[in-house]
C-alpha cells in the first residue's frame, strides 16, 4: 500500500518562518537593550547604585567635600598604588564616589609590578598611597594618612583602633594640588612667644599657608610677602619700635593675629589693639554654665560658643574650641572697625575683678555678668585691614588643642582663611573602623533557628508541591 506524500501547508511554512524571525529580532533587540542598559548603569555615579551601608558611612561624601568636587574648575587625576587583588575596597569605593561628583576628578590604578618606576616619580610614593596630580602639581598621600591608629587605646588596651580618614586626607590634598595661590605666616618672636606645634603648622599646611618665624628688632621690617602676623602670647611687651612697625602695617591693610595673656603687662600690645577698636575686659573669666566648661575642671577652663559664619566656616560641626583661663574683649562702637564675636561665654557668666586675691570663684556683688567674648574679629572695609584677637595665652597649645580633637587648630587655619580671602574647606571627621557585632539574645537564638532551619525550608517544600500539583492539573 503506497503511503500518502504529506507536504505542510505553504502558509503554515511560512508562518513559522515569519515567527522564528520576529523571535530572532525580539531576542536581538532585547540583547541590545540589556547591553545598553548595563552601558548606561556602569556610567551613573556610584552613589546611585551602591548604596553605603557601613554603620559609620565610611563611603558617604561630606557636604564639605561634594561642595569641593562641584565647585573644581581644573582637572585632578588620583593614582592608586596598589597590586592587582591587594587593593583596599575602602579606598577604591571611596574613589569611585570622588570620581562620580565630578567630571574633573577621576583616578587609576597603578600596580607597582606593571609600574616599577611610578613611585620613583613622587617623593614618598609607596605601595598603599595615592597620589593626587593637577598640572604640575602634586600631593601624596600615604596609608598613614587615610587610616589613624588610636594610640590612646592601644597603649591603655593593647587592641590596635584604627579610623577611616582618607576622606580628609584626600579632600585637603585635591584643595591643595588645585590652590593657585600660596600664603606666608610669619611668627613673632623675640618676647618668649609660643612656637606653633605640628597640628597647627600641618592645618596650616593643608590651607596653603607656610609659617616662618620673624624678629621685628632684626629684621626691621614686616617681609612684603607676609599675607598675615601672628602674635601668640608674648611674654613680654612689644617695643616701641615693633609697635610702630605693627601700626603701620595695620592701618596698610594689614592682617594680624593675636592670642593674650592677661597676667602679661603689655601696654605697647594693648595700644595696637585700641587702634582696632578692641579693649580687654577687666577680670578672669568664670563660667556658671555647665555645658561651657569641662566636667571636672575650675570654671575658668572655657569651652565657648563658637559663631557661625564665613570666619568660623573651616570647623568642623560639632568642633569644640578651648579657652582655658581667659578675659574678656570689649569693642568700641565708634571705630572705624567692625567687629564679629568669634567666641563668646554662656549668658551668665562673669567676670572676677578681684581674681588675684580671690580664695573661692564666689561671684562679688561688683563683677559684671552676662556673655562676654572671648574672641573677635575686627575688619576695616577701607583698608581691608583684618585682626583677629584671642584674649587667651592657651588657645594654641597642642595639649589644649589634643583635647578637643584638633578643634582649636582648625579655628586658627579657618581665621587665616579668612583673612587670606581664600575659601575654608572643614577638617572632615574621621570615621571608626570599628561597629558594633549584632548579638543574638539566647532566649530568642532557639526560635530563630527553629524558624530559619525547620519551618522556611517545609513553606517552600510545600509552596513548590502546591505549584507543581496545580500545572499538572492543566
Amino acid at each position: 500500500m503506497k503511503k500518502p506524500n504529506l507536504k505542510l501547508p505553504q502558509g503554515g511554512s511560512k508562518r513559522a518562518l515569519h515567527s522564528g524571525l520576529y523571535a530572532s529580532v525580539l531576542a536581538a533587540v532585547a540583547l541590545v537593550v540589556v547591553i545598553l542598559l548595563n552601558l548606561v548603569i556602569r556610567a551613573l555615579p556610584t552613589k546611585y547604585t551602591q548604596y553605603d551601608i557601613s554603620t559609620t558611612s565610611l563611603f558617604t561624601l561630606s557636604e564639605t567635600t561634594e561642595n569641593l568636587l562641584h565647585e573644581l574648575n581644573a582637572d585632578v587625576t588620583a593614582y592608586y598604588l596598589a597590586e592587582s587583588g591587594q587593593e583596599d575596597d575602602n579606598i577604591t569605593r571611596l574613589l569611585d564616589r570622588y570620581a562620580g561628583e565630578s567630571s574633573h576628578f577621576s583616578w587609576q590604578q597603578r600596580d607597582p609590578v606593571l609600574y616599577p618606576t611610578f613611585a620613583q616619580q613622587y617623593d614618598g610614593a609607596s605601595t598603599g598611597s595615592v597620589v593626587l596630580v593637577s598640572g604640575d602639581n602634586s600631593d601624596v598621600l600615604s596609608y598613614n594618612d587615610m587610616y589613624e591608629l588610636d594610640l590612646e587605646s592601644y597603649y591603655s588596651t593593647g587592641s590596635a583602633n584604627y579610623s577611616f580618614q582618607a576622606e580628609n586626607a584626600i579632600t585637603s590634598g585635591i584643595a591643595k594640588v588645585t590652590r593657585e595661590t600660596s600664603y606666608q605666616l610669619y611668627e613673632l618672636t623675640g618676647h618668649g612667644e609660643a612656637a606653633l606645634s605640628g597640628d597647627f603648622t600641618d592645618t596650616l599646611n593643608n590651607a596653603g599657608v607656610t609659617t616662618t618665624e620673624l624678629n621685628l628688632t632684626t629684621a626691621g621690617s614686616i617681609p612684603a610677602d607676609a599675607a598675615a602676623v601672628l602674635i601668640n602670647a608674648p611674654g613680654a611687651d612689644l617695643t616701641d619700635a615693633e609697635t610702630t612697625i605693627l601700626t603701620d602695617y595695620v592701618a596698610n591693610g594689614g592682617k594680624l593675629f593675636v592670642a593674650t595673656d592677661f597676667t602679661t603687662d603689655t601696654p605697647n600690645l594693648d595700644t595696637l589693639l585700641a587702634a582696632c577698636g578692641m579693649a580687654r575686659q577687666p577680670g578672669l573669666l568664670i563660667e556658671t554654665d555647665t555645658d561651657h566648661y569641662p566636667y571636672g575642671y575650675p570654671q575658668t577652663y572655657l569651652l565657648p560658643t563658637l559663631a557661625s559664619n564665613e570666619i568660623t566656616a573651616g570647623v568642623s560641626q560639632n568642633m569644640m574650641v578651648y579657652t582655658p583661663i581667659a578675659q574678656g574683649i570689649t569693642t568700641d562702637a565708634d571705630s572705624e572697625f567692625s567687629f564679629t564675636d568669634l567666641l563668646t561665654t554662656g549668658d551668665a557668666a562673669y567676670s572676677m575683678e578681684n581674681y588675684a586675691t580671690a580664695e573661692t570663684a564666689q561671684k562679688a556683688d561688683t563683677d559684671p555678668e552676662g556673655t562676654f567674648a572671648v574672641a573677635v574679629a575686627a575688619e576695616n572695609v577701607t583698608t581691608g585691614a583684618r585682626v583677629v584677637w584671642v584674649n587667651c595665652p592657651n588657645l594654641l597649645l597642642s595639649n589644649i588643642n589634643q583635647t578637643v580633637s584638633g578643634g582649636n587648630a582648625q579655628f586658627l587655619g579657618s581665621v587665616v582663611n579668612w583673612m587670606n580671602g581664600e575659601q575654608t574647606t572643614a577638617v572632615i571627621s574621621a570615621k571608626s573602623m570599628s561597629a558594633a557585632s549584632l548579638s543574638v539574645p539566647t532566649s530568642a537564638a532557639l526560635p530563630l533557628g527553629v524558624l530559619f532551619t525547620l519551618v522556611l525550608p517545609i513553606i517552600c517544600l510545600i509552596a513548590g508541591a502546591v505549584v507543581c500539583v496545580v500545572r499538572r492539573r492543566r
